[in-house]
């Protein structure tokens, strides 16, 4: 080849170099601004869903399904937004009486305060929707809440290199909430009768201290009473079953809205009701080994002893001790127990005892076994105190009404038994 063709030939090639590098300075900045836009993309998304957690669970605390409670959902709304507004937003709450200051939630790297709206803020009976607004949910039956926050007109930097037609992202977050108990559902095999057409926001009619026991005569375990045995296992159970639940931890994820049934008048679940006083006879189970752990106290009450007839949690009897004292000393029963019984010592029920006579118990409407073969649901329920043992015939067991168990501050939330009920509290579930 002559030279002057080998000197010329690289004048062809010019500039492929700076084509080729040009080409590769969009690709890169291309991929780095796909990790830079998404990766702060990423991070408004996470600050979004947090404001949205803290709205769902702080407007889920002001709901009140079955209670009638017809401001419920605008307070819902106010606690909703309060990390917008920075304040409790409740009309009825005037300045300086309840409203508090709370930190804004922010996004896009804190530059912005989330300010949801009240039609942000919807409503459903169900998790699976649909969900409404204040105006159009039915504030007794709405029982989740649910925030949704779009933030629009986020520029896009770097991405637009591969794409010019790419200029703004909108970046959204969503959560819901509702009530639930604070610890799983555990509770003795007793219904609680409540007052016909009574709900949760009056307590099913019931007061609290008030003693309660079965109805007399064991053709009609319902009739008058304010409690009775029942089946959680309809049309299974039985007396085997019942005394079970009672030396164990009960019967355990029941939930509001669950058949029940009515197995009738059951004598022989003496020796497992006794077992909770720490007075054990033959196939009460063995204390020693946990199967039918008593209460940290056996001390009883009837009308005999506790001449109040009422309010033994806490109430004052001279020369008696109520439940709280009794189980702070670890006091037994009473009074050496009848043959085949043997009773627990007072270092025998701090040893072994554990809190098993403050309990739960189902509350449901008992007229419905007087309709015809049908069984009642669970309605709600009861923090109820054991009163007394079974220890003679026609011996009966008694309880105290000490509220609903899902009110904040309930003895059945604080008690320390496994398993027991708590307060209802927030609960995220999307």
């Amino acid at each position: 080849m002559p030279l002057h063709h080998r000197l010329e030939t690289p004048r062809h090639q010019r500039g492929a170099v700076a084509i080729i590098l040009g080409l590769t300075i969009v690709v890169l900045i291309g991929f780095a601004g796909l990790a830079i836009d998404l990766g702060r993309f990423f991070t408004i998304k996470t600050e979004l869903q947090n404001g949205m957690d803290a709205c769902a669970l702080a407007a889920a605390s002001q709901l009140r399904p079955g209670q009638n409670n017809p401001t419920a959902l605008t307070k819902a709304i106010a606690y909703g937004r309060v990390f917008s507004t920075g304040g409790v937003d409740d009309p009825a709450t005037p300045a300086g009486e309840g409203n508090t200051d709370a930190i804004k939630n922010r996004a896009n790297f804190q530059s912005l305060v989330i300010d949801i709206a009240a039609s942000q803020i919807t409503f459903s009976d169900t998790l699976a929707g649909p969900y409404e607004v204040a105006a159009e949910a039915n504030y007794n039956t709405a029982a989740f809440a649910k925030c949704t926050y779009p933030l629009a007109g986020l520029p896009i930097l770097f991405m637009r290199v591969l794409n010019p037609l790419l200029s703004t992202q909108t970046v959204s977050a969503m959560a819901a909430a509702t009530l639930a108990p604070s610890a799983s559902a555990c509770a003795i095999p007793v219904a609680v009768c409540k007052a016909p057409g009574s709900t949760a926001s009056s307590n099913f009619g019931l007061t609290v201290g008030q003693w309660m026991s079965p109805p007399e005569g064991a053709g009609s375990p319902y009739g008058t009473g304010n409690f009775g045995w029942i089946d959680f296992t309809p049309p299974g159970g039985g007396a085997s079953e019942l005394a079970d639940l009672l030396t164990g931890p009960g019967q355990c994820s029941i939930t509001v809205g669950a058949e029940v049934g009515e197995p009738g008048s059951i004598a022989s679940l003496d020796v497992a009701w006794n077992s909770r006083f720490g007075l054990y006879k033959p196939g009460a189970g063995n204390p020693q080994t946990g199967t039918a752990p008593p209460d940290v106290t056996g001390y009883s009450y009837t009308i005999t002893n506790w001449t109040l007839g009422a309010n033994a949690y806490t109430g004052t009897v001279a020369g008696q001790f109520n439940y709280g004292n009794a189980a702070a000393n670890y006091r037994p029963y009473q009074v050496d127990p009848p043959n085949p019984y043997n009773r627990l010592t007072s270092t025998q029920h701090n040893e072994l005892g554990r809190f098993r006579r403050v309990v739960v118990a189902p509350i449901v409407d008992c007229t419905t076994w007087n309709t015809g073969g049908a069984n009642p649901v669970v309605d709600g329920w009861a923090c109820v105190l054991m009163l007394s043992p079974m220890l003679a015939v026609g011996d009966v067991p008694g309880l105290e009404f000490l509220g609903l168990s899902t009110t904040a501050g309930s003895p059945c939330s604080t008690n320390g038994e496994p398993g027991i009920f708590g307060p209802l509290v927030p609960q995220l579930v999307q």
